[in-house]
């Protein structure tokens, strides 16, 4: 049930609960993980509005937040890496202080002893050395925060947004998030990821030697709107927006975009805006997706492989036998089959590809288009 949306295919993410489509049970499980002060890990494909959910709750309830963006990382500074991190991380600390002015003096006394760490209130501003002689130790900045919530009864929300990139900067995401667990009562850890093999990766909650194995860590799963959530979806957002739009296009629509929310706003705000058709719009998305996908594969020794894995999937739902016998047939010889699991693994775990019932897909329903037209 949609209340009080003022623009449905806006393209900025959403950042009150108001603004929201069909999130009520997520909202829940996250309202239960904030009281009772644990750890919830969101999970889904890029666009199915992780960011957007995550942001609105902690707005819309007035939760005091630090909140890390790990892309915001990338756009910056090209790649993730520890002087980014800290960067971000400054970021979000100076937006803390000024949107928590209770916070502030007490605060900023408390990050002020703490080496490395530069604070001001007017404006509020921090400033962390991240470079390794000076470098900011974490638990400290983060017990500083915990203190002062603490004395002033509240609980804080340290949130990192698209956590699988943070791999391989030497940051232990389980190491941090478990002490976070043991030791700061008053500090909630929210963490997103798109690419949900990885992200099992990096946390490691199944694996015995994990820091965090043992420990409860809610995982809240982001669903794909049905087809009647979809269509309604595109109607509400249609008719708030005063444009006619044929029952049959939106029928074909909702089946082409399968309940992907960031791809049903897409197509709404472009044939609002832009008068195009929704192949047009489908063929723009395409494009997009692909050339992301193509900055992965030159990346890799193995891209010709990866092309007639993803070739052959986006055709249709294949079986691992019919996937690797299209790669030997394209190259001419066997290929070793341990070495050939490894590379559909990896696709599962970017969430390029999906395992269903025996069968390899690919999920995201704009790629798959792109990489049968485009790749």
């Amino acid at each position: 049930m949609l209340v009080g949306v003022p623009v449905l295919f806006s393209l900025e993410p959403r950042s009150r609960v108001e603004e929201l489509y069909d999130f009520r049970g997520e909202l829940g499980e996250l309202v239960d993980v904030y009281n009772s002060g644990r750890v919830a890990v969101v999970l889904g494909l890029r666009r199915m509005g992780k960011s957007s959910l995550v942001r609105s709750f902690l707005n819309s309830y007035g939760i005091p937040h630090v909140m890390i963006d790990v892309r915001r990382i990338i756009i910056n500074e090209g790649r993730v890496g520890v002087r980014g991190f800290f960067n971000e991380l400054s970021r979000a600390l100076s937006e803390f202080l000024e949107r928590n002015e209770d916070f502030g003096g007490r605060l900023v006394r408390y990050l002020s002893r703490i080496r490395g760490v530069s604070v001001s209130l007017s404006p509020p501003s921090v400033s962390l050395s991240w470079g390794r002689a000076n470098r900011v130790p974490l638990t400290e900045l983060l017990n500083a925060i915990n203190e002062v919530a603490e004395d002033l009864g509240r609980k804080v929300v340290l949130a990192i947004d698209e956590a699988q990139e943070l791999r391989g900067i030497g940051l232990s995401i389980p190491t941090l998030v478990a002490y976070i667990y043991d030791n700061l009562g008053s500090v909630v850890t929210i963490i997103t990821g798109s690419q949900v093999g990885l992200m099992y990766d990096v946390l490691g909650l199944y694996e015995p030697d994990s820091p965090l194995y043992g420990r409860v860590v809610k995982e809240i799963r982001l669903k794909r709107l049905s087809r009647e959530q979809s269509i309604e979806f595109l109607r509400l957002g249609f008719s708030e927006a005063g444009v006619n739009v044929s029952n049959e296009e939106l029928e074909r629509a909702a089946d082409l975009l399968d309940g992907i929310i960031g791809w049903l706003t897409y197509y709404g705000w472009y044939r609002v805006h832009g008068g195009l058709s929704l192949e047009e719009i489908l063929d723009i998305a395409s494009k997009q997706e692909v050339e992301e996908l193509r900055k992965f594969l030159t990346k890799s020794r193995a891209e010709d492989r990866y092309k007639v894995i993803l070739k052959t999937v986006a055709e249709r739902p294949r079986k691992w036998s019919e996937i690797k016998r299209a790669v030997e047939a394209r190259e001419g010889a066997e290929i070793d089959s341990h070495n050939f699991t490894k590379l559909l693994e990896h696709l599962v775990k970017l969430s390029i590809l999906e395992k269903a019932n025996d069968e390899y897909i690919i999920p995201d329903p704009v790629l798959r288009h792109g990489i049968n037209k485009y790749l």
